[in-house]
């Protein structure tokens, strides 16, 4: 039997769980006997249950699925297999991948809230796209709020970026994200354990999450309540190992006390790309791109406009300047993409400096 087969229905087996399997996977020099009768693994139970299955017509009718789509199987005992997932003691036997595992200078996942504030996803969006410029790759789960703001920040750096579905390769959940899906097919990467046609069902996260964490060397977490799934991703990253990150937010904020908890109880505050470097990535040179050059008033004006929103007229107020002059700077700030207007009269920072 072929041994890549063998792994894919190992890792269908319901009634065994990732670390049974990841056991029957080192004690065993070939898995094709075991499901074929021809050898015995020195736990009997565990054999029963790999010699019962019987669903090999699910599996080929999946490999022509992958096939037309153009996605593969990879393998824990594959050697294009990440390294570092490979490592965690529950480990995925099988993944189902679209798109070109990047190949850089390691990996760090952001994760956070679905229901992010324009801040957060900001936020999300130029850290990723700073870090994948210098050839870091983004992870994430490629839902909505933060993880798909870091998806499309990665992309817009070197396009060095990971998506982890809770579904099949063949599913785009949240339907919204068809576009950023594909796009990571072609420009990325997409990875799943889960077979083609499973639905995004809710105890798929919590089990995705690990592979997110699995995949990376560090967690940011940036907007996250107390009841936030990106907070499993946390444990789970500290559980294997991994440097947790969080910035800090506003204590009257919900969407920011799961991010203020983990800080409390930990975590490392960051307060800059270069906190992030040095955590996680502490041999790569980070040079940071020099700054758009701004005049005097245009330095002061952008001083008074936040990294939370800021509305034009608390602007005004504090610069004690006319309010066609701060309009006419924060227009030449824009056009330097150092601020952006929101909806309501109200403008942001959107780089760092």
């Amino acid at each position: 039997m072929d041994e890549r087969i063998a792994c894919i229905a190992l890792s269908r087996i319901r009634s065994l769980d990732n670390i049974q399997k990841r056991k029957i996977i080192d004690g065993c020099e070939e898995l094709g006997p075991l499901f074929e009768g021809k050898a015995r693994y020195y736990d009997k139970d565990l054999t029963a249950y790999v010699s019962s299955f019987k669903d090999w017509k699910g599996i080929d009718n999946d490999l022509e699925t992958l096939e037309k789509m153009g996605a593969t199987v990879l393998t824990i005992k594959d050697g294009g297999y990440p390294q570092l997932l490979k490592n965690i003691p529950d480990a995925p036997i099988a993944l189902y991948k679209k798109g070109s595992l990047p190949q850089g200078k390691g990996a760090l996942a952001i994760v956070g809230s679905r229901r992010a504030s324009f801040e957060g996803t900001n936020l999300a969006e130029k850290i990723a796209q700073t870090l994948s410029s210098v050839g870091i790759t983004i992870v994430s789960g490629l839902a909505r709020g933060v993880d798909s703001a870091a998806h499309k920040g990665a992309l817009k750096g070197e396009g060095k970026t990971i998506g982890v579905l809770g579904c099949g390769i063949d599913i785009c959940y949240p339907p919204e994200n068809k576009n950023l899906m594909e796009r990571m097919f072609d420009e990325a990467a997409v990875l799943t354990e889960y077979m083609p046609g499973e639905q995004p069902l809710p105890f798929h996260f919590p089990e995705r999450n690990r592979i997110i964490a699995g995949l990376a060397r560090g967690i940011l977490v940036i907007e996250a309540s107390q009841k936030s799934g990106s907070l499993i991703t946390a444990r789970f990253g500290l559980e294997y190992g991994r440097e947790v990150m969080a910035i800090p937010g506003s204590v009257f904020s919900e969407e920011y006390r799961g991010a203020n908890r983990l800080i409390k109880e930990g975590a490392k505050l960051v307060d800059g790309i270069g906190d992030i470097i040095t955590t996680c990535f502490p041999g790569l040179s980070f040079v940071k791109k020099e700054n758009v050059e701004l005049d005097g008033n245009e330095k002061y004006i952008y001083a008074l406009v936040g990294f939370q929103k800021t509305h034009i007229d608390e602007v005004i107020e504090k610069s004690k300047m006319e309010a066609k002059q701060v309009m006419a700077i924060l227009t030449r700030l824009e056009m330097k993409e150092t601020v952006r207007q929101l909806h309501g009269g109200f403008y942001i920072k959107t780089d760092h400096r």
